[in-house]
């Protein structure tokens, strides 16, 4: 395994040192070292039907952060189609979304609809979301309008 390179600590030392001065929250879920999602590969969501990690092998920078991926195929399809694969609201807990507030996820749990991937803080979390489906994904898409950017 390869270590992340010179140029990613510098850079990640320049978000982390201008973040709160800025205001500034990722519109994507990142952890501590600038990689979405916990380093899941989201393009295993809808190709494997599970939750994997993906690895520094398989990297892809871009404008929202680090992604890995388990192979050159997947992060392929990401590239072709990141909006595709991207989870809905940036990886962030749908339910806390939901209910206003940004809270990271879990990436092991997690459901697909229509082709979109939800992540969710924990299982009981996502029970709670899914005794509305529809109606919290909606109430979502109305509050990330002013959530991604927060």
């Amino acid at each position: 395994m390869t270590l992340p390179t010179r140029r990613h600590a510098l850079a990640l030392i320049g978000l982390l040192a201008a973040a709160p001065a800025l205001g500034f929250q990722e519109p994507v879920f990142l952890n501590g070292m600038g990689i979405a999602i916990a380093g899941y590969d989201p393009v295993t969501y809808h190709e494997n039907q599970e939750a994997r990690r993906g690895s520094i092998e398989n990297e892809l920078e871009t404008d929202d952060g680090l992604w890995w991926f388990v192979s050159e195929e997947h992060r392929a399809l990401f590239e072709a189609n990141p909006e595709k694969y991207t989870p809905a609201f940036g990886g962030y807990d749908a339910q806390g979304i939901a209910k206003g507030f940004k809270r990271r996820s879990d990436p092991t749990v997690w459901v697909m609809i229509d082709d979109r991937i939800y992540l969710h803080y924990s299982i009981p979390d996502q029970n709670l979301w899914a005794k509305d489906i529809r109606g919290n994904i909606a109430l979502g898409n109305e509050n990330w309008e002013h959530l991604r950017d927060q």
